[in-house]
């Protein structure tokens, strides 16, 4: 098992190109850390490519500034250097696969829970999750997650999650915002990495009861229960957040009818003026 364990490490070096400068474990985690790298993601997929499988399981990536981060929809995330949280996880056993989206909201309750531990000025009521997983605070984006899947066959056998979260830096789009009013000090990013570790760990073990961990997801849901709109496919979609599915579908009441769509199908064009 050491063996592995020290071959998942030299994989992972080789793939971000330098050896790490710290490595560390919390629990059942590995965290590496990195000064800069293009994409978490990008590096840890290529490293889950060039190996067999099984030899990655809770290892966390973290630099100190991404400079071609990946979002939903192939949009772009760059973290200022040394100003915000730039993170790729990487999971291999006991993935949710009899229902999948539980991983996605493990992860999102995982985030938000961490920012509140770490920084207990926000309040969690400004704090949601815009479905499928960016982080809102005080209705503006803070943050995001991409969660991307490898298979072996049918079979899911990995999964690959950047966590990035808007601390110091302006983020260069508009409703979007920071959490905090100036850079955070390098412990301060290692205690909100390690909160959000703590957390997935905590989620993750309920994700055997997906429909429980739903309704959590639901409680912090932007939006849950009124008029949004929404596009699809260059045409406005109008109606009310009634909920998300099992298999994470937004489902809209709209015009007495209910239409459920997939992560990805719609793009978010914000609350109805109430």
């Amino acid at each position: 098992m050491e063996d592995l364990h020290t071959l998942a490490i030299s994989l992972l070096s080789d793939a971000m190109g330098a050896p790490a400068l710290a490595t560390s474990s919390m629990g059942r985690w590995t965290t590496m850390e990195w000064k800069e790298t293009d994409s978490t993601n990008s590096r840890a997929m290529k490293a889950l490519r060039q190996s067999d499988p099984g030899i990655f399981d809770h290892f966390a990536l973290r630099v100190a500034h991404q400079k071609a981060g990946r979002g939903q929809q192939q949009r772009t995330w760059v973290s200022g250097a040394n100003q915000d949280l730039a993170m790729t996880l990487i999971l291999a056993q006991n993935l949710p696969k009899t229902s999948p989206f539980a991983l996605n909201s493990a992860i999102s309750l995982a985030v938000l829970q961490g920012i509140e531990d770490t920084l207990p000025a926000i309040r969690n009521e400004e704090l949601e999750i815009k479905w499928p997983n960016d982080i809102m605070w005080k209705g503006a984006k803070a943050g995001g997650i991409l969660i991307e899947n490898n298979w072996r066959g049918d079979k899911w056998s990995s999964a690959v999650i950047g966590i990035g979260i808007n601390l110091g830096s302006t983020p260069p789009f508009p409703n979007a915002t920071r959490l905090l009013s100036e850079a955070p000090s390098h412990d301060l990013v290692r205690s909100l990495s390690h909160a959000i570790l703590n957390r997935a760990d905590q989620r993750l073990a309920e994700a055997g009861n997906p429909e429980a961990l739903l309704q959590q997801y639901h409680q912090r849901l932007l939006g849950w229960g009124l008029a949004q709109r929404w596009l699809l496919d260059g045409e406005e979609v109008r109606g009310v957040l009634e909920n998300i599915d099992i298999e994470g579908r937004l489902c809209v009441s709209s015009d007495g009818r209910r239409h459920c769509f997939s992560p990805g199908e719609v793009g978010w064009l914000g609350m109805e003026p109430r």
